[in-house]
């Protein structure tokens, strides 16, 4: 009897977290009755939880007769530990390049800083990021702009939550040919394409409109290996990979500023949209300013990268 009273209790006290959690101090607190029904507990269970919230001060009100009782305190922290079981789960790109290591400890950074786990899962391919957090496998995605834009076009059920504006996700985009004597993309030749990637599906095919060319599927991290291989003759990918090994052997020219490549540049934070609960927490964690300092610290050599 005593495990199945703590057990209706503690299930009870997480729910009302989760409500408590998106009302801001000083608006009206639901009264039992509103908890009863949303939840089909008993009123007893409803106010032991509350006692508890209460008592641990992780909510404080005050009753205003006719205008009900008030939250004057909230702490939030304390409500996300109880609303979140286990760490928040994210998933980004494989920190091959600096600008993704600085990203990767930055948001290590604000989680630690706001005493939250957080476990990371890097894949490769933002559709695959993205399917992962539509399907609520994991709570966000880091993924490019575009990649994003691309995806919510397609009926996606994820929304832009956070966006770190223009290079925050790469540096730029190069052409890379196999030929040494090569800058132009020219009909007949072999041209990789990934379409498990957003960015690089995209950007091909702009880079290719107009030509007689022959699609390759190369995985984008491929690409590179593929063209020294003889296996394609053109191929785009992230420059900050090229810089970062030192290939600068390699015959690449830099993509011609467009809106495209702008938005691919660009790292955005997208989560489910009708996780309302998840937003909420996110929010007072993941902060743009103190994420993309710790990535500048990292590319200039100031900070340690850990992940």
């Amino acid at each position: 009897m005593q495990e199945e009273f703590l057990n209706k209790t503690g299930k009870a006290i997480q729910q009302l977290s989760g409500e408590l959690i998106l009302l801001s101090e000083g608006s009206r607190m639901p009264v039992i009755s509103e908890f009863q029904e949303k939840y089909g507990m008993s009123r007893g269970t409803v106010q032991n939880a509350l006692n508890y919230l209460k008592e641990e001060k992780i909510i404080r009100t005050v009753s205003q007769g006719r205008q009900g009782t008030i939250l004057t305190t909230i702490d939030y922290q304390r409500l996300q530990k109880i609303v979140i079981e286990g760490p928040i789960r994210g998933t980004m790109p494989l920190p091959y390049s600096k600008t993704y290591e600085g990203f990767a400890t930055g948001l290590y950074e604000v989680f630690h800083h706001a005493e939250i786990p957080l476990s990371m899962a890097y894949v490769r391919g933002s559709k695959d990021r993205m399917d992962l957090t539509s399907e609520k496998t994991m709570h966000f995605s880091i993924v490019s702009k575009l990649a994003a834009i691309q995806a919510i076009k397609a009926g996606s059920e994820l929304e832009i939550f956070k966006d770190f504006g223009p290079r925050s996700y790469l540096s730029n985009h190069v052409m890379i040919f196999s030929n040494p004597k090569s800058s132009t993309i020219e009909d007949q030749m072999r041209v990789g394409i990934d379409h498990n990637s957003y960015d690089q599906q995209i950007l091909t095919e702009n880079a290719t409109a107009g030509k007689k060319v022959e699609f390759i599927e190369v995985p984008s991290h491929q690409l590179i290996y593929s063209l020294e291989q003889g296996m394609i003759d053109v191929g785009i990918w992230n420059y900050d990979e090229i810089k970062d090994r030192k290939l600068d052997h390699l015959n690449y020219q830099f993509l011609e500023g467009s809106v495209e490549d702008d938005l691919a540049s660009t790292a955005v934070c997208v989560v489910h949209k009708e996780n309302l609960l998840l937003k909420k927490i996110l929010m007072s964690v993941i902060d743009e300013t103190n994420i993309l300092s710790v990535q500048k610290q990292v590319l200039d050599g100031k900070m340690i990268p850990h992940y």
